[in-house]
């Protein structure tokens, strides 16, 4: 079975457009997206970019061969069948999910996940289910014939759009959880880019750590300096929710959190 990394990456981010192009570190030269594919190759040749075939992702498209990898261009919002397209069109059969704003990825929890797949009969492999590391590591490994039963059970396109996520919450598929080894639960740490805070983080992480670091560097930097968690701890991480009774009471939450206590009781009273 060939294995491949399929890196989803577009420029109309909507909390920060044009992320995955910012230098990082700032100055450096080499974009987030470059990075992220510069790890992605320690652990295997086959990455390839899956990005839209809108007219501003020509330049998402020129950078990712700027660091070597292939592209595949497809549907903007159809993200599950960009994926699809990407790896027939490049012969991939066990393909490794990851996304362009996370370049702290580290290839050794990369090579688990997929030896964990290797070694066992799961559709789905992956750390982010039951999340013991940082946000930020994200990494899934999931069959193609999965990804083409879930285009065949799931028309929602806002569901399609998170690749994985109808696997993930499907008990009908066969699933294993990848943990942090150590037992410890370290997912309080958030080094992924979707704000100016997330960049400017991710800036001190390269700047105190340089480039060549692995995640218990990442660890134990957050562990010295606590004060890092400090810089994004309130921002909000995207989801997909089952019903609309879950996404209401996430929202009480956000709600109550910012201080926002009439629009707190408002909703509450009408839910």
């Amino acid at each position: 079975m060939k294995t491949g990394i399929v890196i989803q990456a577009r420029r109309s981010s909507t909390r920060l457009k044009d992320k995955i192009l910012m230098e990082l570190p700032a100055g450096s030269g080499i974009s987030m997206l470059g990075r992220v594919i510069m790890r992605a190759k320690k652990v295997c040749d086959n990455v390839i970019l899956a990005t839209s075939d809108n007219q501003d992702d020509d330049l998402t498209e020129q950078e990712a061969l700027k660091y070597g990898a292939d592209v595949f261009r497809g549907s903007l919002d159809d993200v599950l069948m960009r994926y699809i397209k990407a790896c027939e069109k490049y012969g991939i059969e066990r393909v490794v999910r990851i996304t362009a704003d996370c370049p702290c990825i580290d290839d050794e929890v990369i090579k688990e996940c997929v030896k964990i797949h290797e070694n066992s009969s799961a559709d789905y492999v992956s750390n982010v289910e039951k999340r013991t590391f940082p946000h930020g590591l994200d990494t899934e490994v999931i069959t193609l014939d999965a990804l083409k039963r879930t285009d065949r059970e799931e028309k929602d396109i806002k569901v399609r759009e998170h690749v994985t996520w109808h696997a993930r919450k499907n008990d009908s598929y066969i699933k294993i959880d990848f943990l942090e080894k150590s037992g410890h639960d370290y997912s309080d740490i958030r080094i992924t880019v979707d704000t100016y805070e997330d960049y400017a983080l991710m800036n001190i992480v390269y700047f105190m750590l340089g480039s060549d670091f692995n995640y218990k560097d990442i660890i134990n930097l957050f562990e010295k300096n606590k004060w890092l968690k400090i810089l994004n701890n309130q921002i909000y991480q995207k989801y997909v929710w089952k019903n609309e009774q879950e996404e209401i009471a996430e929202a009480l939450k956000l709600l109550k959190l910012n201080g926002m206590n009439n629009a707190f009781k408002l909703l509450e009273r009408n839910k």
